[in-house]
């Protein structure tokens, strides 16, 4: 006989214990045994569902659910990024030849070249304590340029050859970040870092008219960059599941530095003089900014694996002195979309 044949049928139970006095003692004993049985069940979670008559009382685990994770350590990731930008790049035009006795009839010049990039990243990252990271990157730019050199000479009109230009440059950078411990759990998380970061570039250029019209002018450009860099980063949640979170995320950065470059400028139908490089150093300095969606995803029974990915926009602005003959400071802009995934271990 079960609880619910006693309950529901309560005339016929009356009716049995009055001619027989001794299932009073069996009745107890069922009772007793349903009521350790429901204490037993209580722990559930709120509002999970009874569990079927045919089920037993301890359910599989949920597979979607993580078990409670302690608080670790140590932390390890990796990450690679993507960015198209497009904007403009400046160029030193005509050192080279006046250094090399050619008379041009007006001082060098920087010219501006409309610019389309691509560059392609990776990071890692470790931190003892989850508050305190080391970050090192690396990144390589693919770009594309076309633009006027101008020779601005005393006789007739000035000439202005259409240039293209190439530009491979290599960016290394180590970075100190810090996190807000008391952060950690919420749906706001933030950062600040501090780093130097050294670029290798290589310009080349070349006269876009086909020989015999072009083909004359040829310039190649070393230019090395030793940079400081002052950023922060800040995410809100404004979804937070069991295993994924999808947030907003806003980074700023800083940056001042010198730069110097190594121009060569040849004119291949006009060479009547050996040609001698200018050396020409610079400051500069500016702003990065990045705005993107964030998402991140827990993976493992544990969620010590966490899978993030970031879509958005960035945008650069650099400003270069060029101090050499009074030439003064130009600007760069650089912009376009920025994408980035990547995966952490926390031990």
């Amino acid at each position: 006989m079960t609880i619910w044949f006693a309950i529901g049928q309560p005339q016929w139970g009356v009716a049995r214990l009055a001619c027989f006095p001794s299932s009073l003692c069996l009745l107890a004993s069922l009772l007793s045994s349903e009521a350790l049985s429901a204490q037993a069940q209580a722990p559930q979670q709120p509002g999970a569902e009874p569990a079927s008559g045919t089920q037993s009382s301890q359910g599989a685990p949920d597979l979607l659910e993580l078990s409670p994770v302690r608080p670790t350590q140590n932390e390890i990731s990796g990450s690679a990024d993507y960015f198209f930008g497009q904007g403009t790049v400046t160029f030193p035009e005509l050192f080279s030849l006046r250094n090399s006795g050619f008379a041009l009839g007006s001082s060098p010049d920087v010219g501006i070249a409309d610019r389309k990039s691509d560059y392609f990243g990776a990071t890692i990252s470790y931190s003892f304590g989850q508050a305190w990271y080391l970050d090192l990157s690396y990144a390589r730019g693919y770009s594309s340029a076309t633009g006027p050199i101008r020779f601005r000479n005393a006789i007739g009109d000035p000439l202005d050859l259409n240039t293209t230009f190439t530009i491979d440059d290599d960016w290394y950078q180590a970075y100190v970040r810090y996190t807000f411990p008391a952060l950690r759990f919420t749906r706001l998380s933030a950062y600040l870092r501090a780093g130097i970061s050294f670029v290798q570039a290589d310009l080349h250029a070349t006269n876009t008219r086909p020989p015999p019209l072009g083909g004359s002018y040829e310039q190649t450009d070393r230019t090395d960059d030793i940079i400081g860099n002052v950023g922060f980063g800040l995410v809100y949640f404004v979804y937070r599941g069991n295993r994924a979170k999808l947030g907003l995320q806003l980074e700023g950065e800083g940056f001042y530095g010198h730069r110097s470059q190594d121009s060569r400028e040849d004119l291949h139908n006009f060479d009547p003089y050996p040609i001698v490089n200018a050396r020409i150093d610079n400051n500069l300095y500016g702003g990065l900014g990045r705005s993107t969606v964030r998402f991140e995803y827990a993976l493992g029974h544990r969620g010590v694996f966490k899978l993030s990915a970031d879509a958005g926009m960035e945008v650069k602005y650099t400003r270069i002195q060029y101090s050499d003959f009074g030439i003064g400071t130009l600007d760069e802009l650089l912009w376009g979309p920025y994408a980035k995934i990547g995966l952490k271990y926390s031990f």
